[in-house]
């Protein structure tokens, strides 16, 4: 993925952060792998949580990609609807139960 995406990711793993929201099972590799240092997990996390999401919209685009390709074949181009996208990123961020 490009600079850009990388760094939409990273703004998204911030809010979740600035929101109180954590996937614990990160959390928990996170500590394990930190020897249960925190600050040291809190680094770990963010990496983590980043890594994660960037494979989930990287997915999500892939899907996308191929399901209007398959739509669209035989016309003069490919349609992308970005709402999806929108709606799986605000549903990811804001919803999930993770704490």
């Amino acid at each position: 993925m490009s600079d850009s995406s990388s760094n939409m990711v990273r703004a998204l793993v911030l809010r979740e952060l600035e929101a109180g929201k954590r996937d614990d099972g990160l959390w928990l590799q996170a500590m394990t792998e930190s020897k249960m240092d925190t600050a040291k997990a809190q680094v770990r996390y963010v990496a983590l949580r980043t890594q994660a999401m960037q494979g989930d919209v990287k997915g999500l685009l892939i899907k996308q990609i191929r399901g209007a390709v398959a739509k669209d074949s035989g016309s003069s181009g490919v349609r992308l609807n970005n709402a999806g996208l929108a709606d799986y990123l605000k549903a990811k961020t804001t919803s999930s139960g993770n704490k």
